[in-house]
């Protein structure tokens, strides 16, 4: 099958982990003014488990044999595969969220930073999502450039979250370098 190889799966389970890598700096960046250990808690949990859910839907897509299904085959194991991203990413969207807002100063900003950021990255793997389910499977050239178009609305979605800018906050790095959920991000 030539749109969902391999090296495509772990392509685009590269870039979701880069996205996350990159929202990990943030390190404790999401209505209520919670203390910094809390909200940096919350929010290292939230992620912690989005990445294991992107991670986990890269390595079924890779292992369910869609690069070498036919096309029908693979469209479906490629839209369990996107609906996953999908899924996670609200998850953590609404976890975001619901920490609250750290209080340190600036922390409103911080989190409505965060919270933005994944709910638009969710609104964009939706549309991918959409997108998928038309991919033609009639030609293999029809089949490849639909999910190529996927692909980029995917990569377009996650840079959603990897362009967030936590801003400094001393609080909220002390109390991340002090959570364990943070620590087993780092690694």
């Amino acid at each position: 099958m030539a749109g969902v190889s391999r090296a495509g799966a772990r392509g685009l389970a590269a870039a979701l982990i880069a996205a996350l890598a990159l929202s990990l700096a943030l390190a404790g960046c999401g209505s209520s003014a919670v203390k910094p250990a809390a909200y940096v808690k919350a929010v290292c949990v939230a992620l912690g488990s989005w990445r294991n859910t992107i991670q986990s839907a890269g390595v079924a897509l890779e292992s369910s044999g869609a690069s070498k299904a036919s096309r029908p085959v693979a469209k479906l194991d490629y839209q369990r595969f996107v609906s996953s991203l999908v899924t996670a990413t609200q998850r953590a969207a609404h976890a975001l969220h619901a920490a609250g807002t750290p209080a340190v100063p600036g922390g409103r900003q911080v989190a409505q930073r965060l919270d933005s950021a994944f709910g638009r990255a969710a609104k964009g793997l939706a549309a991918a999502s959409a997108q998928a389910k038309r991919i033609p499977t009639d030609s293999p050239t029809s089949f490849q450039l639909g999910t190529s178009a996927v692909n980029a609305q995917i990569r377009s979605a996650l840079e959603q979250i990897a362009h967030v800018s936590p801003g400094e906050s001393r609080e909220l790095r002390s109390a991340a370098a002090r959570e364990p959920a943070c620590q087993v991000l780092a690694g």
